[in-house]
């Protein structure tokens, strides 16, 4: 079998409205990647969180594979106030995290919601208690090795996976 030409992929569209809010990632391919992967995924758009969030570097830009072009994407000090937005125009808020009230990933399913904001946090701190608090959802992505993490990346994957399947 040989691998299509990716200009002749024709990728199907979800009727679903999400929008990403990466809190505090410091790492530049990191951020490059959770824009090509929101861009993959049909992302409305990316908040960029937090006072040590990387900005929009050259590493950045080459980890994103020039989405950054095309996925409309914003830097912001404190997400509480476009969470609050968010819930006020329908979206369900939903953290991927590890808390004392997540449930495992493999149980999320939107239902009847149709506008998700998906929030995932830093490489070593993950989402702080403000934002948590925010989301009524948590969910966690179980872990069966000795690591009880995965990148912010794979994990913000996983996630968004969840979300758009049917």
């Amino acid at each position: 079998m040989i691998q299509k030409e990716h200009e002749r992929i024709q990728n199907d569209r979800h009727q679903l409205q999400i929008v990403v809010m990466a809190e505090n990632i410091r790492t530049p391919e990191n951020a490059g990647m959770i824009m090509r992967l929101s861009e993959a995924f049909g992302i409305e758009k990316i908040y960029f969180v937090g006072k040590h969030a990387i900005d929009l570097t050259t590493k950045v830009k080459r980890a994103s594979r020039n989405t950054y072009k095309t996925i409309e994407y914003e830097f912001v000090n404190d997400g509480k106030s476009e969470i609050s937005l968010y819930k006020n125009a329908g979206y369900q808020p939903i953290a991927i995290e590890i808390t004392e009230k997540s449930r495992p990933i493999y149980n999320l399913a939107v239902g009847p919601f149709n506008k998700i904001l998906l929030v995932v946090g830093s490489e070593r701190q993950g989402i702080t208690e403000g934002l948590l608090n925010l989301c009524q959802y948590h969910y966690h992505i179980p872990m069966f090795g000795q690591n009880s993490s995965i990148n912010v990346v794979n994990a913000l994957a996983i996630g968004l996976f969840k979300v758009t399947e049917n």
